[in-house]
């Protein structure tokens, strides 16, 4: 059974999220592969999220780079990559590797138009999520897309 925490962050993020339901087979449909694999990290709570090729197509997964701010120790993302707790915390899911991904918690300073200042998050140079992520993060919260 989910938390309630864990349930609240998917009714946030899925009320944005017209086809949640891409990424997961359907009660009907004949049993295949599933289109993520989840994953913990040992030692860890965090989880890497492995999407078939077909479902990172059906997100309609896009990824973009860190970059330096201007001030030293800043970075910054694309603000479609900044996903919201309901505790007001934040995160991004980081790109592992192809269709490959793990959600690491940032710390936005500012937000200006499409752009989130960090003061914490993944190095420069990294990919996060820009298009798709709550699809990804019902993959790695096992949701079928139909509860």
């Amino acid at each position: 059974m989910r938390n309630a925490k864990s349930a609240g962050l998917l009714a946030v993020c899925l009320l944005s999220v017209p086809a949640l339901g891409a990424c997961a087979k359907s009660a009907a449909a004949p049993e295949s592969d599933p289109p993520a694999v989840v994953e913990t990290v040992p030692g860890s709570d965090v989880k890497t999220v492995q999407l078939t090729d077909d479902a990172a197509q059906a997100a309609g997964i896009s990824t973009a780079p860190v970059t330096q701010a201007s001030a030293p120790g800043q970075l910054r993302i694309p603000y479609s990559a900044v996903m919201y707790y309901l505790d007001g915390s934040t995160w991004t899911y980081q790109v592992q590797a192809k269709n490959t991904f793990r959600r690491v918690p940032i710390r936005v300073q500012s937000i200006s138009g499409q752009v989130a200042t960090l003061t914490a998050g993944p190095p420069v140079g990294s990919q996060v999520v820009t298009v798709g992520a709550p699809e990804v993060l019902g993959a790695e919260l096992e949701i079928s897309g139909e509860q």
